[in-house]
């Protein structure tokens, strides 16, 4: 995918993997004067469905009791099957905030964390259309990569990273972060005032 760095795992044999092959059927029609696409996938009783490989193997996830480590082998095979932009973004969201609920059992997790949330950013920031509602007073959805990134790196001190964030959020409309870059800039700004005092 164009502007996403993404270039796929070394380990997964896609080829093993159910639906590494289907190819959805496009439909057109028309509603409201407009022309809409919908997307449908094969399935083995010969009927199809609007789910992708990608969104029925998250829909159907590792389960709560498997390990961060399972939970990453699996989106890591998730993201080499067929699917539409929206669902890579679902798979990513739902392992990053996953792992991260996990994070005090292992903090090599927050380094995963930080990974797959730049990854979904990565994607949202490439394709934005993936996150646009259409809806006035929300255009955009929530996106919890930035609100997470943000957090993440304000824990740790690093106040001109967490801002950078939160404007790169605004820009693709992410409203929510608003406040967090009023904080930041006055934290900084603080900051740097003490700086030039010493």
């Amino acid at each position: 995918m164009s502007g996403v760095s993404y270039a796929g795992s070394q380990t997964v044999d896609r080829t093993k993997l159910p639906g590494h092959d289907l190819e959805p059927k496009v439909s057109e029609f028309g509603y409201d004067g407009e022309l809409h696409r919908d997307l449908s996938w094969p399935i083995s009783d010969g009927g199809s469905t609007s789910a992708s490989p990608v969104k029925q193997r998250t829909y159907y996830g590792s389960g709560e009791d498997a390990t961060p480590q399972e939970t990453l082998r699996r989106l890591e095979e998730t993201l080499e099957l067929p699917g539409e932009l929206s669902d890579y973004h679902f798979a990513i969201q739902g392992v990053y905030e996953a792992v991260y609920k996990r994070r005090r059992e292992d903090l090599s997790l927050l380094e995963e964390t930080e990974r797959l949330c730049w990854l979904d950013i990565e994607l949202i920031e490439a394709y934005p259309g993936i996150v646009a509602t259409g809806h006035e007073n929300l255009p955009y959805a929530h996106v919890l990569a930035y609100r997470r990134l943000v957090t993440l790196y304000e824990g740790e001190g690093y106040f001109r990273e967490a801002l950078e964030v939160a404007q790169r959020g605004l820009r693709i409309g992410q409203e929510h972060l608003s406040q967090a870059v009023e904080r930041l800039s006055f934290i900084l700004q603080e900051l740097g005032a003490e700086d030039v005092g010493r």
